[in-house]
């Protein structure tokens, strides 16, 4: 899959290869000054001074109606387009969830196309400067076994408004894996809540906080053992979310246990995202197929990356999943293992956030 590059979300849902094309709108002064405003998004890009399509964003409205590269914009709900302006004026008069009927010159036909406008949201190839959410707001809930798990709530929208992604650590590390991570996904329309799982560690100056509690009461915190507090978590997340979607992210081991997990309890997720996963349980007694077995029951969208060299460890389990809603990215770089991939300090973070923002789009609510 090629993902589009883009610097910033376009407000009428247009992307512009030269310039970045905005519907101006009554209201949207006042619409600024919400932190969850979202616009009418189509997702296409245009050459400059050009009405003919040089990229359609995977996911997006548009790729979802059919459009294709090539495609010539003729008319826009009966409005003949004659320059981008008159399609972007079309767009800007309608709202998320609106229907737009497009007439596309392709090769020598004419042909129709509907689409249904979502939200610029959390649908561009980057994250949006929008919302800043504050500090997290830091809780406990209590796992299967009556272990106190710690939970940072990146939640700035209300219970219920919009989907909400629980972001679980890698091995020897922390909550604070996400301190950097989590604001960005609450720029494009996420709530979040990062764990402690019991296996783990520190990182970034944050202390597992459920791991000191495990070993005190000595409880297993070896990989497997964690499982319990990612399903006790993603409870916690349904009963803080009403009836919103709930994402499970994971990182390294975690991201092997988050495929389990939505193979074995596919009630519990709308989408997983798995950074860096491979068969890391035949040392505790496990088959080598272990999560494999659990990822052919997988019935939800998945996404699925790492390093560059992490391929061998987790190509098998991607090829397990069934259905043609899943998504695998591997970086031209060398990349990084886990959800740290991600983080500002590695230059090819950018690549990561166009995949796996193109991949959260179908869940902006």
């Amino acid at each position: 899959m090629k993902f589009l590059v883009a610097t910033l979300v376009v407000l009428c849902g247009l992307f512009g290869a030269s310039d970045q094309l905005v519907a101006q709108t009554d209201g949207n002064a006042k619409a600024e000054e919400k932190a969850n405003t979202s616009r009418p998004f189509l997702g296409v890009q245009f050459e400059a001074d050009s009405i003919e399509v040089i990229e359609v964003v995977p996911g997006s409205p548009a790729d979802r109606a059919g459009f294709k590269v090539g495609d010539k914009i003729v008319k826009a709900d009966e409005e003949a387009c004659t320059d981008r302006e008159i399609l972007i004026k079309t767009i800007g008069k309608k709202k998320v969830g609106d229907s737009i009927k497009i007439v596309v010159l392709r090769g020598n036909e004419q042909v129709e196309l509907s689409a249904t406008l979502a939200s610029s949201i959390g649908v561009s190839a980057l994250p949006s400067s929008g919302l800043k959410a504050d500090k997290p707001k830091t809780g406990e809930f209590k796992s299967a076994d009556g272990l106190k798990v710690t939970v940072d709530a990146y939640a700035p929208y209300a219970a219920g408004s919009v989907s909400s992604i629980l972001l679980c650590h890698q091995a020897g590390w922390s909550r604070g894996e996400y301190q950097e991570i989590a604001p960005k996904l609450n720029e494009m329309g996420f709530n979040c809540y990062a764990i402690d799982q019991r296996s783990g560690g520190a990182v970034n100056g944050v202390t597992n906080e459920t791991n000191k509690r495990a070993a005190a009461a000595g409880k297993g915190v070896a990989y497997l053992d964690a499982e319990q507090d990612i399903v006790a978590a993603l409870k916690y997340v349904h009963e803080q979310s009403g009836d919103a979607k709930v994402i499970l992210w994971g990182s390294s081991y975690s991201a092997a246990l988050s495929l389990r997990i939505a193979g074995e309890h596919p009630e519990l997720i709308d989408g997983v995202l798995a950074f860096a996963p491979g068969e890391y349980f035949a040392r505790f007694g496990k088959s080598k197929n272990y999560v494999t077995t659990s990822a052919k029951k997988i019935a939800n969208p998945a996404f699925v990356t790492s390093a560059k060299n992490e391929l061998k460890n987790w190509k098998s389990i991607y090829d397990a999943i069934p259905g043609d809603s899943k998504v695998m990215f591997l970086p031209e770089t060398k990349g990084n293992h886990g959800s740290r991939a991600l983080w500002e300090k590695f230059g090819d973070n950018k690549d990561y956030w166009k995949a796996a923002s193109s991949f959260l789009a179908q869940f902006v609510e």
